[in-house]
């Protein structure tokens, strides 16, 4: 018998999608602004020639021209994509996870492992969600007059469809995917190393007890997890976003110049010959503060999920393994 039963999958499913819903609902008008960010050639900085001139002016300018709209553009597509991204992930994590346990190779290199499941789990919560994303990026990145900003989710991916084909809703996914092994691997790494050494600092618990982390300590290992991972992807991150907007340069108009990135190498030349190095880190400050956010929610309440409700339901699964016998 598989050591995650049907009922147990579906509730790793369950706290996956419910931990990214929430993640997105807190993290999105970070997402906005790393966004914008992004998309914008010129430098970040108090530029008269640019559009955001810093975080907190980028806050006010959405604002002013948007209203509160502007900071959740896109969040019903951001939404659908989060808790499709989470609930892919999370599941085929505890599935990987599971299968290797079963191989002394994998047992002997649990960190390894860690890395590795999560690397695979996080392609394919990114395949699956690919679509959605492109949809998102070019609701938040197109002038908020265009139509393309105020499509929904639904009429977005008939959009892109009709006028791009498959080409069109997994634009930027060969990119994605490379980007998202070593950071979602890593993410978990990480994350998985610094509870280890929480659990190694804590007293030793008696025989007939489970040592347990503190949702504190749960949170603060997500927060530095997230930030350490993204700090290694960020490059890719913004040229996949970019490549991303080359199909609808013509509604960017009120943005100031549109990056050129016909191509991956073409964007990578383009983007240092304009911007130079610091180029490639552009939007790094919002970018950190919300991957630290996101990778700390949601770790926080997918093990909270796993401890209180998919826990028993695994030792119940296993009461009646035995009894069986």
């Amino acid at each position: 018998m598989p050591e995650n039963s049907v009922q147990v999958q579906v509730m790793q499913a369950l706290g996956g999608g419910v931990a990214g819903a929430i993640t997105r609902t807190i993290t999105q008008p970070l997402d906005v602004l790393k966004i914008r960010f992004q998309m914008q050639v010129e430098p970040v900085t108090n530029d008269k020639g640019s559009k955001y001139r810093g975080v907190i002016h980028a806050f006010k300018s959405i604002y002013a021209e948007e209203g509160m709209r502007g900071m959740f553009r896109g969040h019903n597509s951001g939404q659908v994509l989060s808790i499709t991204y989470a609930l892919v992930q999370f599941w085929s994590y505890e599935q990987l996870r599971s299968l290797a346990h079963q191989s002394d190779f994998w047992n002997q290199r649990p960190f390894l492992m860690f890395f590795v499941c999560g690397g695979l789990a996080g392609c394919l919560g990114a395949a699956a969600a690919q679509p959605l994303d492109v949809v998102r990026t070019q609701m938040v990145a197109a002038d908020p007059s265009s139509h393309r900003s105020q499509m929904s989710t639904l009429s977005g991916l008939r959009r892109v469809f009709r006028l791009e084909g498959w080409a069109g809703l997994t634009r930027g996914l060969p990119f994605q995917l490379v980007q998202v092994f070593p950071l979602v691997g890593a993410n978990f790494l990480f994350y998985k190393y610094l509870n280890a050494l929480v659990l190694m600092a804590m007293p030793t618990a008696p025989p007939d007890h489970r040592q347990e982390i503190h949702g504190g300590f749960l949170f603060l290992n997500g927060a530095l997890s997230g930030v350490m991972a993204k700090v290694i992807v960020y490059p890719a991150d913004l040229l996949k976003k970019r490549i991303q907007l080359m199909a609808f340069k013509q509604e960017r108009q009120t943005f100031g110049r549109n990056p050129e990135c016909p191509t991956v190498l073409g964007c990578i030349s383009a983007t240092f010959r304009v911007e130079g190095i610091g180029g490639f880190y552009k939007g790094m400050s919002p970018t950190l503060f919300k991957a630290g956010l996101t990778s700390a929610v949601y770790f926080t309440i997918y093990d909270m999920f796993k401890r209180h409700l998919i826990g028993p339901v695994k030792e119940a699964d296993k009461s009646r393994q035995k009894l069986g016998k």
